[in-house]
């Protein structure tokens, strides 16, 4: 059940996207319930966050909104819609979804200091599946550099803890 950092994703429709990155990682899990449709797998780690991950993406939500920056809300986490399929432009757990297929979903934000995109993408090997969930981040100015030098420790963090959680659930 361990969860790995990659030097980059393998064959994936979000590898353009890191060319022109800033910031971007890209970390693996083993991937038990491979009959899962992508959004599946997708909303199996994000519609899920620990307790004390939601309220500091609240509070981060909280003290962004003061500088004019989208946030996230209760709402937002409360209101996480689960649908059978979902098109792209429409929000997918608090992300826009801009691209899927039958084994990559990418998703994210456009705000004014950065960019960012996720991508959930399953590898299917003999005898055994992955999950691979990369992030790339493009800055837009040096409030955007700044924001995320703040948030990188707790996003590396976080994004492990979240596919970690997910494989012990059984949900992966």
């Amino acid at each position: 059940m361990v969860v790995t950092r990659r030097s980059t994703p393998p064959v994936s429709t979000f590898l353009p996207a890191l060319a022109s990155a800033y910031y971007w990682d890209s970390f693996e899990a083993p991937l038990k319930r491979d009959t899962l449709a992508m959004h599946e797998i997708y909303l199996a780690l994000f519609a899920h966050h620990p307790r004390w991950a939601r309220r500091l993406l609240i509070l981060r939500g909280r003290i962004v909104a003061l500088l004019g920056l989208k946030a996230s809300t209760v709402a937002d986490f409360d209101a996480i819609e689960i649908k059978s399929a979902y098109a792209v432009g429409e929000k997918i757990a608090r992300f826009t979804l801009f691209g899927q297929d039958d084994n990559e979903i990418v998703a994210g934000g456009d705000d004014k200091h950065l960019d960012f995109r996720v991508s959930v993408l399953k590898v299917s090997g003999p005898g055994s599946s992955r999950v691979v969930l990369s992030t790339a981040v493009r800055l837009h100015n040096f409030f955007g550099k700044a924001y995320l030098f703040v948030i990188l420790p707790f996003h590396r963090m976080g994004v492990r803890i979240l596919v970690s959680n997910a494989v012990k659930a059984g949900r992966l």
